[in-house]
This record gives structure tokens, sequence and C-alpha cells, in this order.
């Protein structure tokens, strides 16, 4: 006997739905659940905290703030930024992008900072506030598990309607829906662990008032808490104009940023 054979379209059509509504809200609560605890360490520096806060983007974007203000960078033609000073004290990855032979652009610095970002987030999955890769995939995959398995029940219901001549336009559209959103859930997915989610929410409520007025010493950990967002209406706005130059002519180096862009690093979901 056929499973659904004695359900209409529309029936089944409800059902799909509600299904639906139900695996998004797993596929959202899932994660919440199994995510490792991870340990709390010590106070992490402004670069750590780009990373765990925005991956590898708000890393690039963090060090460009802070050399900026430091005088390390300055503006250049069509609003990319240049080397002015080389020598200031910074770090390894700030002296990748202060070596640059080329004025920098927002997508340069990312690329730039890439291996530095991935030797960070190598530490911060050691120190239990990023998962570790294999846990990060299982995680993922679990997520987007309630809309498999709504996807084989539609998949067998379009089979047997489109056998019978029943019309199945809009079971398909559900299941197009469907996978969007597995698709959006997949790499949407958290890679930290609960401890650095925490780490991440606790540095923002401590500090607040980086959001509205850093201070020149306080720029890089604002930008790596909150995003360039904070510069606009200082005088280190350049730097958030630097991006959103990049985002309105398609910028960006062609990677795929793993989530995060250091190798599954950065908050962007649940």
């Amino acid at each position: 006997m056929q499973l659904f054979s004695s359900w209409t379209g529309s029936d089944f059509l409800m059902f799909y739905s509600a299904l639906l509504a139900a695996a998004t809200a797993a596929a959202w609560w899932i994660p919440a659940q199994l995510r490792e605890a991870g340990r709390r360490g010590e106070s992490q520096d402004a670069e750590s905290m780009a990373l765990l806060a925005g991956g590898r983007e708000r890393l690039a974007e963090a060090l460009l703030a802070d050399l900026y203000v430091r005088g390390g960078l300055a503006m250049a033609d069509k609003g990319r930024l240049t080397v002015a000073q080389p020598r200031i004290e910074t770090s390894p990855a700030g002296r990748m992008l202060l070596a640059a032979p080329a004025p920098i652009s927002h997508a340069d610095a990312k690329r730039l900072v890439a291996i530095h970002a991935e030797r960070a987030a190598t530490r911060l999955r050691r120190s239990g506030l990023l998962l570790r890769a294999e846990d990060y995939a299982r995680l993922r995959w679990l997520s987007v598990a309630p809309f498999g398995v709504l996807l084989m029940i539609g998949a067998y219901r379009q089979r047997a309607g489109s056998a019978l001549g029943e019309p199945t336009e809009f079971l398909v559209i559900l299941m197009i829906l469907t996978l969007v959103l597995a698709v959006i859930r997949f790499v949407s997915s958290d890679p930290r662990t609960a401890s650095g989610i925490a780490a991440v929410r606790q540095m923002r409520e401590q500090n607040t008032r980086f959001a509205r007025a850093p201070r020149p010493e306080e720029v890089g950990m604002a930008v790596a808490l909150f995003g360039t967002g904070v510069l606009v209406g200082t005088p280190w706005e350049p730097v958030h104009a630097l991006k959103q130059k990049d985002g309105d002519s398609g910028g960006g180096d062609g990677s795929s940023d793993g989530g995060s862009g250091c190798g599954g690093c950065g908050g962007c979901g649940g």
C-alpha cells in the first residue's frame, strides 16, 4: 500500500508545509543543543576576537583600521589604502599588510592575512573557542538533516503523483524552497563552540561604548567586535568606505571563506 495514497494533493501540501516549518525550527534548534561547550580561557586580543566575531574578513578590517589610525596606512587613489609607515610596530598579520607593494583594497587585505588567519584559527580551536573541523562538519550535516528527510518524503510523493497524472508543480516549488533553506542553514552554520559565542557576547557587552565612540587606541578592538560601521562619522571612516567600495563593485578575492573566511572561523549563525 502506497504512503499518502488516500491523500489529496492539497492535503499533502498542507502536511508538507507543516513539516517544512518543523524542519526549519529543528535545523536551528539542533546546533543549539549539540554544539560543544568548549572552554573559556584568558581574554583574547583584537585579532582573535575579530576571527571569532567575523572571520578572516573581520580580521582584515580590524588590522586595516588599527594601522590606519596609527599612521601605518594612508589614503591612496581610487579609495584604496597605501603604506605610509612600513616600520611601525604591529603583529605578523599586520606586517603582511605593511609589506604590500601596491595600494590595498578590501579584497587584497583578506588575501594577505589568509595564512595568519588560519594559524590564529588553529590556536582558537586548541583553546576551545572554535570547533574542530570534524565536529564542525558533523554539526553542519546534522543541522540540515531535517531538510534531507523532508526532501525524500517530497520526492516520493512527487513521483507517485506524477505517475498518476496529478499536478505536482506546487510540491516542486516547496521542495525547491526546502533545498534553499537547507543550503542557507549549511553555509551559515556557526563554527564556534558555546564558549566562543559567549566570549564574543561578553566582550561586546563589556565594551558597548566602542560601538558609539571608540578612542584611537580602541579602534582595532571596536572593529573586531562590531565591524567597520563603528567608523562612520569618525576620522577613520575611509576604512569603512574601503569595504563599501569593494562590496558595491562585487569585490572579493573569489575564494570561499568556509563560513567565515579562515578555515571555518567567525560568527555567522546559530
